[in-house]
């Protein structure tokens, strides 16, 4: 595995981070798949289903990856079989109605603005008429749409820790009624990966979230943090050199005590 393949699987990324050559990948809408095991370093086929609270990460079939294309776009051009192995994460979250969301997001999103930015998380929140916990610092909200309804929304903060070379992307996914794909689920990523590790974790709260992390051989690569809460399936992903791995790590666990 190289860098690449490890940011092509990342979906929905920060603009910061798509400088770091990452490409969005979505969710599958049917479900064929096979099950992770939940602490593993060689994932095999035909184990149970590992269930953190309301998250699972899942090894898909990479013999069927056309039944994902159908909710998933970017997913049009990977024949089956082209990837040795493919994950998904997954979370049971509330349905959000569009009219329960704000006037003005509403009207934005009519006229063509699916992009927003504000300076902190409250504010984005605020905008979007929803309470939803999140982390301090510059918000982004983006709309995805479908049959011109809010279908999707994603409120996103960006973090770069030079000392760690590395950058980490909180975020929250939250789904309306016209979302035509299964709320809470996405690809994570698709490639020839060595080695996959994850991880339950407890947080203060007493909720449970899962880490996922894998590395290229060059040493560098993600680690993932998932929760379900609520209306918001979070996902606080880092990319960073495998030496700063626990340091990235910690901090993921930080930002996912905030949310919980």
């Amino acid at each position: 595995m190289n860098g690449q393949d490890l940011y092509e699987g990342l979906r929905y990324v920060d603009p910061a981070m798509l400088e770091e050559a990452m490409e969005p990948v979505k969710r599958p809408k049917r479900r064929r798949y096979l099950p992770l095991a939940a602490c593993l370093c060689l994932l095999l086929a035909g184990t149970a289903v590992a269930v953190f609270g309301h998250v699972e990460i899942r090894l898909l079939d990479v013999e069927h990856l056309e039944d994902y294309r159908e909710a998933d776009p970017s997913m049009e051009f990977v024949k089956n079989g082209s990837a040795d192995e493919a994950y998904q994460a997954a979370g049971g979250v509330e349905i959000i109605s569009v009219a329960s969301l704000s006037e003005q997001a509403r009207e934005d999103a009519a006229a063509g603005t699916y992009f927003r930015e504000f300076d902190t998380w409250d504010a984005a929140a605020a905008y979007l008429g929803v309470e939803v916990p999140g982390t301090e610092g510059p918000t982004s909200v983006v709309f995805s749409m479908e049959n011109g309804e809010i279908a999707e929304i994603r409120l996103n903060t960006h973090y770069q820790y030079e000392e760690w070379n590395a950058s980490i992307s909180v975020s929250a996914h939250l789904y309306t009624e016209e979302y035509s794909g299964e709320p809470g689920e996405f690809v994570l990523f698709h490639g020839a990966f060595e080695e996959l590790r994850t991880e339950e974790i407890t947080l203060s709260g007493g909720e449970t979230a899962q880490i996922a992390a894998s590395f290229a051989d060059n040493g560098f690569g993600m680690i993932a943090g998932y929760l379900a809460r609520g209306q918001a399936f979070y996902e606080v992903s880092a990319l960073c050199p495998e030496g700063s791995a626990r340091q990235v790590s910690e901090q993921l666990e930080t930002y996912l005590n905030e949310l919980a």
